[in-house]
């Protein structure tokens, strides 16, 4: 039986979609609808400009996962390739990377974001490089610790009697091991980036406003001085953020989300497997070729 949770994160879901599928992305204004009351082509009236309300809240909330999905991705990829440079040369760890990370871990994750986007420009790829270096040292200093955890293990220290060398022992035993903390660090930081998202666009900095309207930050910032004439251009991108974060923070196995980081790391040891024994055939036949 579907609980009240789950309940409310597919109606709205539901709702969102019905928006994208409905109307058009909100990029035009149309003044002679604005502040349009509420009808069946209309069902949350319009803002100052004119603009369906319904169909902002609908392509906010999709423009706003749309970004936060990769920057979630591209920052744990990140922080996974910085642990296999420093375990592959041990050295770059004390002399490089620890102090770096700590640096970073000092500094509040969203001032870093905003001196990234200040000093980059506010580009749809700033944004992403922005929550990328504002979020990469907490992933790394959690990942290091499960590998430090996993690396004094038996069957890493059998790999490593056996001549095994540490990028083989990092991609077969270090890594899956870490696998379900990097589900962990998946599910439970996209809520802040969807946040963090959210400031920018409430900034003006919006990700992908030319193609899918206004941030829902930014709809917040524009509605909020006149929320007496139209007071769903105001509560809606509020409804969006919420209903984001709470759906996005389901941590069960068998969510959306799970599933398909589950199918990344799949197809990612199928592609490892394939290659090993590519190289094995490869060694094979050279060996034969010598023998003869």
């Amino acid at each position: 039986m579907i609980s009240f949770g789950n309940g409310l994160r597919i109606f709205f879901v539901f709702l969102t979609l019905i928006g994208v599928l409905w109307k058009n992305p909100p990029t035009e204004v149309f003044l002679e609808d604005s502040f349009c009351s509420v009808t069946w082509s209309h069902p949350f009236g319009c803002d100052r400009l004119g603009r369906d309300v319904y169909s902002l809240f609908s392509y906010g909330t999709i423009s706003t996962l749309i970004f936060s999905l990769p920057s979630r991705l591209f920052t744990l990829a990140f922080s996974s390739l910085i642990c296999l440079f420093q375990y592959s040369f041990p050295f770059t760890g004390r002399w490089i990377f620890t102090p770096i990370s700590s640096v970073f871990v000092s500094v509040p994750s969203l001032l870093i974001a905003l001196l990234t986007v200040y000093a980059l420009g506010q580009e749809s790829y700033v944004l992403i490089v922005a929550i990328l270096l504002g979020d990469w040292a907490f992933s790394y200093e959690t990942l290091q610790s499960k590998i430090r955890e996993t690396d004094g293990s038996g069957f890493v220290l059998a790999s490593s009697f056996f001549g095994a060398s540490r990028v083989n022992i990092f991609q077969n035993h270090i890594f899956p091991s870490a696998f379900p903390v990097l589900k962990v660090l998946f599910t439970t930081g996209l809520p802040g980036v969807v946040m963090t998202l959210a400031l920018f666009s409430y900034l003006g900095v919006s990700a992908g406003s030319d193609w899918f309207g206004p941030g829902l930050g930014e709809q917040i910032s524009f509605a909020r001085d006149y929320v007496y004439s139209a007071p769903f251009a105001l509560a809606m991108p509020i409804v969006g953020i919420v209903g984001l974060v709470a759906a996005l923070s389901v941590k069960k196995n068998d969510s959306i989300i799970c599933i398909y980081f589950n199918i990344i790391y799949f197809e990612y040891r199928n592609f490892c497997t394939r290659y090993r024994q590519i190289l094995s055939f490869s060694g094979i036949w050279n060996a034969r070729k010598s023998h003869f």
